[in-house]
């Protein structure tokens, strides 16, 4: 029996505390607002699981937000793509 993460968890886990810092600064938090707003319905399915029930494993992450395997793989890369090159103010 594993106890380490199970697969999208640890990705999960990067991407909803990039959200959440960004959410809890005011000087990023509409810059996280207009990025969520711009992104896929896919991404944004994901973006608001993670915020709801947190980082899941993939197969079920995917069953709640209603996207097969591969599309939350896209909705994944997608946020992680637009999330991490926005740079955070010193």
């Amino acid at each position: 029996m594993s106890l380490g993460p199970k697969p999208g968890e640890f990705r999960g886990i990067l991407i909803l505390e990039k959200l959440e810092k960004m959410f809890r600064r005011p000087e990023t938090r509409m810059d996280a607002q207009r990025i969520l707003s711009k992104v896929s319905a896919q991404a944004q399915a994901y973006a608001k699981q993670l915020v709801v029930s947190g980082p899941t494993n993939d197969g079920a992450t995917a069953k709640e937000c209603g996207l097969t395997i591969v599309q939350l793989e896209a909705a994944m890369s997608e946020l992680e793509a637009v999330l991490f090159k926005t740079k955070e103010p010193k």
